[in-house]
């Protein structure tokens, strides 16, 4: 497929096959809570399964597998993340307030914002659209993503709880598993450092899992809630908009005045318009957080983006 097909299928059926996978996978779990045999706690098991190896282990599998690019074009992708990165920290302090948040839940939208789920549908939409060859600009943007997350994620989180293992002093929370597999997928696919066979195979059976287990336990928490909840929350709707539609398209439009790489806008455009993601929710599960808001926000949220994706995409 050409990359000129791949553009015109960005509005067609391939986005919506990709998420239509992703709610087969939540109903899995969804279902198998209802039934009892899959409980609460075993979900909070689970979510520490998801952030402590799987996760990790599909950043070094993305730069094993990650298609040739130049350091120019990963330098480039590198600088356009950093600066949507900040432009959303920004905007998830200010965004939450202005939709007049309870002051307990304010955290929980200030994560919305600005965490996508670039890794759990970002990896396999952009592939699907663009080809194997965009991965590595996804790559980019989830390696930011980890360094973040497990360093302001957790800060955020961790505002106004009990101080736990978790809610560390900044300096300590840098050295984590995703920030050092961060580092780890750079160094390896920056000077094209071979890793044993069985290190490499390791790491993708457990990457393998992310989106299964990510989605099962989306499911659980979905089965603990009246599904009438996730679609009467007003604010969920306005975030939704703005997070899904008007921040995604400004920055494309402000970006391709710079950009010419088709990939680089395509991956851009697809990543900056993913729903909500799944990683603020498996790190409140493991620091015993309240999580309704964030599993209704990231059910609405990938349910809207089946619509909005294709509109983001036509604006590259």
């Amino acid at each position: 497929m050409t990359l000129a097909h791949r553009e015109s299928d960005m509005s067609g059926s391939v986005v919506f096959q990709q998420m239509l996978v992703i709610f087969i996978l939540i109903s899995v779990g969804y279902y198998w809570s209802k039934k009892g045999k899959l409980s609460e706690a075993t979900s909070k098991q689970l979510s520490g399964v998801v952030t402590e190896f799987c996760n990790p282990a599909i950043m070094i599998v993305s730069a094993l597998e990650a298609e040739s690019a130049t350091h120019a074009s990963i330098l480039m992708t590198a600088v356009i993340v950093v600066i949507s990165y900040i432009l959303l920290i920004v905007l998830g302090l200010v965004i939450p307030g202005m939709l007049r948040v309870e002051k307990k839940e304010q955290k929980f939208y200030n994560m919305m914002m600005v965490y996508g789920n670039t890794g759990f549908i970002g990896i396999p939409v952009v592939s699907a659209v663009l080809g194997n060859e965009a991965v590595i600009y996804v790559t980019v943007f989830n390696l930011v993503f980890n360094i973040l997350v497990y360093t302001h994620g957790i800060r955020v989180l961790s505002s106004g709880e009990e101080r736990t293992e978790m809610s560390k002093p900044a300096w300590l929370q840098i050295i984590n598993i995703g920030t050092i597999s961060s580092i780890l997928a750079i160094i390896i696919y920056w000077w094209k450092i071979p890793v044993p066979v069985i290190l490499a195979d390791s790491c993708s059976y457990m990457g393998r899992c992310v989106t299964f287990l990510s989605m099962l336990i989306l499911g659980v928490s979905l089965a603990n809630m009246k599904l009438s909840e996730v679609f009467t929350e007003k604010k969920l709707y306005a975030l939704s908009f703005l997070r899904l539609l008007v921040v995604p398209i400004l920055f494309v439009l402000i970006v391709r005045r710079f950009v010419t790489d088709p990939l680089i806008l395509g991956t851009v455009a697809l990543v900056m318009a993913m729903p909500a993601g799944n990683m603020p929710l498996m790190l409140s599960k493991q620091m015993g957080l309240e999580s309704r808001t964030l599993s209704k926000g990231i059910i609405l949220t990938t349910l809207i983006s089946m619509i909005t994706i294709p509109i983001v995409a036509l604006f590259v």
